[in-house]
């Protein structure tokens, strides 16, 4: 093991027991099961991936970096970020510093601070996030540092903020190939029979473009539903939250979470890109057997104590799977990254796998 992945498996480890902590001071607080949850995987976000791959830096070391943070990194990295996730890291960030205030990690007049740069900083986050989701504004332009958070957009030309990088820039189109099941199809009103059908997985592009996506539950209480993304060589599982009922959000959330497992895994993805899809429909026999035992194991895993996503989906690909000669999926996504990685180039031209390369533009 280098240097580097000694000291990110450090900080991870570190992270984690603070996590913990964390978890059971808000359970024993009286947070509710979900809320708690909720907080702690936002925090582990922050901590696992922001932190730890950006900053080289343990959770309870972080607490100067959360205006990078919410002001930029979030807003760039996180294909969720809209008003109310910013709003919900910031009472999760919160709850973080009085928890280490009461345990002693913190002193009263560094609380005041954090809370004081909260108070004073939030409104530009939220400008940012305006800035940076209007396609009036060019890129550069959005990370004015500064100005009042009130303060109209500025009205400009329409511009594609999509396409306008650094001239340096790589960007990646990311394409996925999904398989709906029948629950899908008809959570989100797609016409089945429109669908082209794909018989042969081999012809579906890179291994790790292919999934087949099922539903695996809802909350009625918070109107979210449960969706499990698996992939087709190695069962790699993700469940991915939906509230809005918009497929191209969910797609696009999953590819968020799919770039943080492969992070964790020591790969690293293009820091920029778009992504795209295209559904299909299939009943290859064995996937969906295999997706089938793994949707009973995730219902059995949502039933237990600590629903938290990262845990559920951590124990779900750990499953043993008689299909698999890795023996579970963990073993199996990290197998096929070894010898056939995504995200990579040969000789200067673009690989013919997940993500085709092109030269960054300037709008």
């Amino acid at each position: 093991m280098d240097n580097y992945e000694k000291r990110h498996a450090e900080l991870l480890a570190a992270n984690a027991d603070l996590l913990n902590e964390f978890h059971a001071h808000l359970l024993a607080s009286k947070h509710s099961k979900k809320m708690a949850a909720a907080h702690r995987d936002r925090l582990s976000f922050f901590a696992d991936v922001f932190l730890a791959d950006y900053c080289n830096v343990p959770l309870a070391e972080g607490f100067e970096k959360i205006d990078d943070y919410l002001g930029n990194w979030f807003i760039r990295k996180a294909m969720w970020s809209d008003v109310k996730t910013i709003k919900e890291n910031i009472a999760t960030f919160r709850a973080f510093y009085a928890f280490m205030n009461a345990s002693g990690r913190l002193a009263d007049d560094r609380l005041g601070e954090l809370e004081e740069t909260i108070a004073k900083e939030s409104g530009i986050w939220l400008r940012h996030l305006k800035r940076y989701n209007d396609p009036r504004i060019d890129l550069e332009d959005v990370w004015d540092f500064g100005g009042d958070p009130d303060e109209p957009l500025a009205q400009a030309g329409p511009k594609n903020r999509r396409l306008t990088n650094p001239a340096n820039a790589r960007v990646g189109v990311e394409h996925f190939t999904i398989m709906c099941s029948g629950l899908v199809v008809q959570r989100f009103g797609i016409p089945s029979k429109a669908l082209p059908k794909l018989d042969d997985l081999e012809g579906a592009g890179h291994w790790a473009s292919c999934w087949r996506c099922d539903l695996a539950g809802s909350d009625q209480a918070s109107g979210t539903w449960y969706f499990l993304f698996t992939n087709a060589r190695t069962l790699y599982s993700l469940v991915v939250p939906n509230e809005d009922g918009n497929l191209v959000t969910l797609i696009e959330l999953f590819s968020t979470i799919l770039h943080h497992q492969f992070h964790l895994a020591g790969h690293q993805p293009l820091m920029t890109r778009r992504t795209s899809f295209t559904l299909v429909r299939g009943q290859p026999r064995s996937l969906i057997g295999s997706q089938n035992e793994l949707l009973r194991n995730t219902i059995r895993l949502f039933a237990e104590p600590d629903p938290s996503l990262d845990r559920l989906c951590e124990e779900l690909n750990r499953t043993v799977m008689l299909s698999l000669p890795e023996t579970s999926p963990d073993m199996a996504f990290l197998a096929q990254l070894a010898v056939d990685a995504p995200h990579l180039e040969e000789g200067g031209e673009p690989h013919p796998n997940i993500i085709p390369f092109s030269p960054g533009a300037r709008g």
